[in-house]
């Protein structure tokens, strides 16, 4: 049902040099507050920066040892010549581990432009003016670098075209409101994860067709304990395959891979760099930002919305940001009777015996010891 997503996801570094031979800039990103559709209207090939490697030997020589496992992965593919087809790499000083994991690829790799931008941690007036002029200093600094002008038009053209995409995946989202979600989560995965290394018009496409094939289609998910699953990266479905396989179904999410990328529309009217800064300041947040209590009252929503039965609440070892607002996140469900499962993980599977274990004894306490 989902195999030409998983194909794209697997033959991601292909796509990217493929996109390259066509004559097409390719432009890496890290972290969501980087607007794709500037980068889109550059007319370049914005890709999604990610891991894959389940051993780092390489990149654990150039970061910390408390680098988290997400950036020490995105080195090493990095440093493997997986990414040697970038033109340019745009990022977020979202975290210290991105800052880290950006100073030594502009240092070490050599991809020819590299820019890093400040983002706000606060959502105040003020911040979203400073937000704003970190996004006019990205559209200034492509244009000089490759001697090109982004017009107004081009961005409207690109924000329409990243809009449709938030539409459809909402939509998505919405059929697993029913008591039989006639997709998965680690489906659902494997689909948003396709979307930021694929052409985005074929993608459109593509979500299109899959929508056609759910609608009306029975689930196969009934009966099955409803979870809300978020945190960090998550990057491999293995890990949302082993929380389905014993019991549950993730019906919804609070990831940057999930519900975080396409909550949202940018206004399409009016100056395109104001909606992009409204739309990306204001979108469902990262523990990033504060306050933390808008945060807990979406996710309360959701939970509501989406009629969730627990919570896993998963975060990458040493990924201060996640693991430092987890109590804040935690009281807010359990004020509405929640369980909340804690998880502390690597950015590839590992220790899957120990994870197994403690999902399987957090569905027994939610009275699924049937499941």
């Amino acid at each position: 049902m989902i195999t030409e997503f998983q194909q794209a996801l697997a033959n991601r570094y292909r796509i990217m040099e493929e996109q390259k031979e066509r004559g097409k800039r390719v432009v890496g990103w890290l972290c969501l507050y980087v607007p794709e559709e500037i980068l889109h209207a550059a007319g370049a090939f914005p890709v999604r920066i990610m891991g894959g490697a389940r051993e780092t030997p390489t990149a654990n020589s150039y970061l910390y040892s408390t680098n988290c496992s997400f950036v020490r992965n995105c080195l090493e593919q990095g440093l493997g010549g997986h990414y040697r087809a970038l033109d340019g790499l745009v990022a977020f000083n979202t975290c210290d581990h991105i800052r880290r994991l950006f100073d030594v690829w502009k240092r070490y790799l050599g991809t020819p432009y590299a820019q890093i931008l400040s983002l706000p941690y606060k959502l105040t007036p003020a911040s979203l003016a400073y937000y704003q002029g970190e996004l006019v200093r990205l559209k200034e600094g492509l244009e000089k670098a490759w001697g090109i002008q982004i017009t107004d038009p081009a961005l409207r053209e690109s924000i329409g075209l990243y809009n449709r995409t938030r539409r459809l995946l909402q939509q998505l989202y919405a059929l697993r409101q029913s008591d039989a979600p006639p997709i998965s989560g680690t489906e659902i995965l494997q689909v948003v994860l396709a979307g930021m290394v694929m052409d985005r018009e074929q993608y459109n496409r593509q979500l299109e067709a899959l929508l056609g094939r759910l609608e009306g289609r029975g689930g196969e998910h009934r009966g099955k304990i409803r979870l809300l699953l978020m945190g960090s990266e998550m990057e491999d479905p293995g890990y949302v395959q082993l929380i389905e396989e014993l019991g549950g179904i993730v019906v919804t999410d609070d990831l940057c891979n999930g519900t975080r990328y396409f909550e949202e529309l940018v206004d399409p009217t009016g100056d395109p760099l104001e909606a992009l800064a409204r739309r990306y300041l204001n979108k469902a947040p990262c523990p990033r930002l504060r306050p933390s209590s808008q945060r807990v009252e979406r996710l309360q929503q959701i939970a509501r919305d989406w009629r969730v039965q627990g919570v896993i609440y998963e975060s990458i070892k040493f990924c201060d940001l996640h693991s430092g607002v987890f109590p804040v996140i935690r009281d807010g469900f359990q004020e509405m009777g929640l369980p909340v499962l804690s998880l502390q993980r690597e950015y590839t599977m590992a220790s899957a015996g120990q994870m197994k274990t403690r999902v399987q004894a957090f569905y027994e306490n939610l009275g699924g010891e049937d499941l």
